[in-house]
């Protein structure tokens, strides 16, 4: 056993001696670092180490507290160590009997029954979190793409992206506990839920950061091959149920997130088929076992009868129930249920207090009153900030038009008819650049329009049709389109959306403004079909032309509208749409937003719609979309209130357009990080700006001036032992603060760089292995600049 896959933590309360003696074990070649060690040499301390030297006391508690030591884990009690040598001798003493550090790989797959095996150790100690399950949960990590990727590029390529997930999810995850790779390629581990904390959030998170990384040639060693991204499925449980069906959950779980491709975390069922769980670990059928009936007491006799009892009798009111669930049946109790919480509620409320002396309208009536000034203010607001110039023109075309793609979602039984024309319309779009034209559609049955539609595809490169088998849902159509769409901006419509001319164009501007999301506007066309059809026509004109535009203004950010939105490509398949939501378009909106995505919205951006016609449709569409609303309000009010990335001035003020003010010389200034510039900055609204140009004093130079950009922009560094801030000033107005505008590439350096903007991202923490990509994530201050 090789030395170098040995590593040791030496954790003393002696520092001295701790750093002294890892050192030694270092120069024998062991991969040692002591805890505490604060010299300039010191390496990391082990992930995964196969001998823990601690103190006596120390090593008794290493496994209750939050050391995330695995049972594989050697821990000693070292006594009268007294000095660094003795303590190398303690640890040669123990070279024999150590273990390599586990660190599975792709080309060893294991089998199931050595999973559980190597499962089954963390099962003594599954102590934690009670009820909800106990302190270890098994993980199953899977890429979407592995089996394309292996048929494309070989096992050796799809065995390295693997070993690389490998590595990102132990450099991001802490109490990471390596077990195996499946013979399909999917990652085992467990993973200590007391150091993980909020497991479907921080899970959550690291698909995030999956999906966002690239691997190009020197993973794929093809020095031409476009860079590949992966669709991480993840899926977790608990393991207080035993090894074997904890790993069970976790792969039904992990099938489960491949119907959806939507980036969440799923957790395993409650319970599962025993035949299930055979499938999923390969384990063949038991043999016809004859089981003579049990013998009981009578109590235990009695409490036989009356569970069976209990159960049949849940089932019996369950099914008698059964109509109650029926859509008009249900929506008829909403209705009913509305009507009480709203109207009779309040009267019995009114009454009640009437009787006992009190005039409830005193408090509500002003309350009310006060509600209708500041939604008729508001409004006026928004409708006096709609009307604006064009915010495009201060931004210049590209020179080389990017890639982009249009995803088109359609559930062909109920849009064959339209189909074909949406089709024709998007072949139409004179765009400069390349276009890429995806049909992702779900079907239960062959329909005689697929043949059409192959013809088109076979006509035409740009158009490819994507049959999503198993897809109930618009998000599951749009999640499994992005593994082939490779455009850079990327425009998501309805069956029924025809472009308007120049919208893709004006989307990548938009984009090169820094925003990473913009809806355009929908304009109905077939307004004179009816009279309902003319109404929603008036509306849409309200909604897309007036209060969106004007509530983006208003309040800092735009929403997604489910179409005619143009997304930043790898901020789609970051995001992803939640097939679980009844306005998927909202949540990934408002999930965009919590992650720091700038949304904008763009009324001269158009596309042409189809109206609902009938009462009944509109009444199923509005139903969906109130129902669809509080769903998201439910999910996403209170972490976009306490959200750090979000300001107050952007909860709650007018946004502050992108680009520099036209033809004004703005100068580069730089002072101390003064709390009260600090201050006076978030009051006006430029906290963003000013946490943007914090940076770290660099003691290695103290001239070096940056040339003057295309806009005019100069720097001068200052020099002190403090961080220092910069701050846009305009020059006849000195260092007093000013409202400015933001440059254009200003939010791509506060997110971390786009994989095409040239600027490096802030390395928060040590990255995977090569191939990976930036993080789209703010740089903190010290580390952060203007470029």
């Amino acid at each position: 056993m090789s030395r170098a896959s040995t590593p040791i933590l030496i954790d003393l309360s002696d520092r001295a001696l701790a750093s002294a003696a890892a050192r030694r074990l270092r120069s024998l070649g062991f991969p040692a670092a002591a805890r505490a060690d604060d010299a300039p040499d010191a390496p990391p301390l082990p992930r995964h180490p196969s001998l823990v030297v601690a103190d006596p006391h120390t090593a008794v508690d290493l496994w209750e507290d939050d050391s995330g030591l695995g049972p594989g884990v050697d821990v000693v009690g070292s006594t009268a160590l007294e000095h660094h040598d003795l303590v190398v001798a303690h640890v040669l003493r123990r070279e024999p009997e150590l273990a390599p550090a586990p660190r599975p790989r792709a080309q060893e797959p294991a089998s199931p029954v050595e999973l559980v095996a190597a499962i089954e150790p963390f099962e003594a100690h599954d102590d934690g979190p009670g009820p909800v399950g106990g302190r270890w949960a098994v993980l199953v990590v899977r890429a979407f793409e592995m089996p394309r990727i292996a048929q494309r590029y070989g096992p050796a390529v799809a065995d390295r992206l693997s070993d690389h997930l490998l590595q990102c999810v132990d450099d991001d995850l802490p109490g990471v506990h390596p077990v195996g790779f499946t013979s399909s390629r999917d990652l085992v581990v467990i993973l200590d839920r007391q150091r993980v904390g909020r497991m479907s959030r921080r899970l959550e998170r690291l698909a995030a950061m999956l999906a966002s990384r690239r691997y190009g040639s020197d993973v794929t060693g093809e020095p031409e091959a476009e860079a590949l991204s992966l669709t991480p499925l993840l899926g977790y449980a608990t393991l207080r149920r035993g090894a074997r069906l904890a790993l069970a959950g976790a792969l039904s779980a992990t099938d489960a997130s491949a119907t959806r491709l939507d980036l969440e975390p799923t957790k395993a069922p409650d319970v599962l088929p025993e035949a299930l769980v055979r499938a999923l670990l390969d384990e063949p059928e038991p043999a016809e076992v004859v089981v003579e009936p049990a013998r009981t007491t009578l109590p235990g006799a009695v409490v036989h009868v009356v569970g069976d009892a209990s159960r049949r009798l849940r089932a019996g009111v369950h099914d008698a129930l059964a109509w109650t669930r029926r859509p008009g049946v249900r929506l008829a109790w909403q209705a009913v249920g509305t009507f009480a919480v709203g109207t009779l509620v309040p009267y019995l409320a009114y009454v009640t207090f009437d009787r006992a002396g009190f005039d409830l309208t005193t408090l509500t009536y002003p309350l009310v009153v006060a509600a209708l000034v500041v939604t008729t203010v508001a409004i006026v607001a928004e409708s006096m900030l709609a009307v604006q110039e064009d915010p495009l023109d201060g931004v210049p075309e590209p020179e080389a038009w990017p890639r982009v793609s249009a995803v088109i979602a359609a559930y062909l039984p109920n849009e064959s008819a339209t189909i074909e024309s949406t089709l024709a319309a998007f072949r139409r779009l004179d765009y400069p650049g390349e276009l890429q034209v995806v049909l992702a559609y779900n079907t239960p049955q062959d329909l005689p329009v697929e043949e059409a539609l192959r013809e088109v595809a076979a006509a035409d490169p740009r158009v490819e049709l994507l049959r999503v088998e198993g897809s109930t849902s618009k998000a599951q159509n749009v999640n499994a389109a992005l593994q082939v769409v490779t455009g850079e901006v990327v425009g998501v419509f309805d069956a029924d959306h025809h472009p308007g001319p120049g919208g893709f164009q004006r989307a990548v501007r938009w984009v090169r403004a820094g925003y990473d999301v913009v809806q355009g506007h929908c304009v109905v066309r077939n307004g004179d079909a009816s009279g309902l059809a003319s109404v929603v026509a008036v509306e849409f004109e309200s909604i897309y032309a007036v209060s969106h535009p004007g509530r983006a203004r208003l309040h800092g950010f735009g929403i997604f509208g489910g179409s005619n939105g143009f997304w930043r490509a790898d901020v789609l398949r970051a995001v992803r749409m939640r097939p679980r939501m009844l306005t998927e378009d909202i949540d990934a909106s408002m999930r965009a937003l919590e992650s720091g995505a700038r949304l904008a919205s763009d009324p001269r951006l158009t596309s042409y719609e189809l109206a609902t016609t009938t009462v009944p449709q509109l009444t199923a569409q509005r139903l969906r979309w109130a129902q669809g609303w509080l769903q998201v309000s439910v999910t996403h009010l209170r972490t976009l209130l306490a959200s750090p990335r979000l300001t107050v001035r952007q909860k709650a003020r007018r946004d502050v357009p992108s680009g520099l003010a036209r033809g004004v010389p703005v100068d580069l200034v730089a002072g101390p990080a003064d709390p009260r510039l600090l201050r006076d900055a978030r009051r006006r609204g430029l906290e963003e700006l000013v946490h943007l140009a914090v940076r770290a004093h660099d003691p290695r130079d103290h001239s070096r001036r940056p040339a003057p950009d295309a806009h005019g922009l100069r720097a001068r560094r200052a020099v002190g032992p403090r961080p220092q801030v910069v701050v846009l000033a305009l020059p006849a107005l000195g260092p007093r603060l000013h409202r400015v505008q933001e440059r254009p590439d200003a939010h791509r350096a506060r997110q971390g760089a786009h994989p095409r903007a040239g600027v490096a991202s802030h390395p928060a923490r040590r990255p995977c292995p090569r191939g990976s990509g930036p993080r789209r994530r703010a740089p903190p201050p010290g580390e952060g600049g203007l470029t």
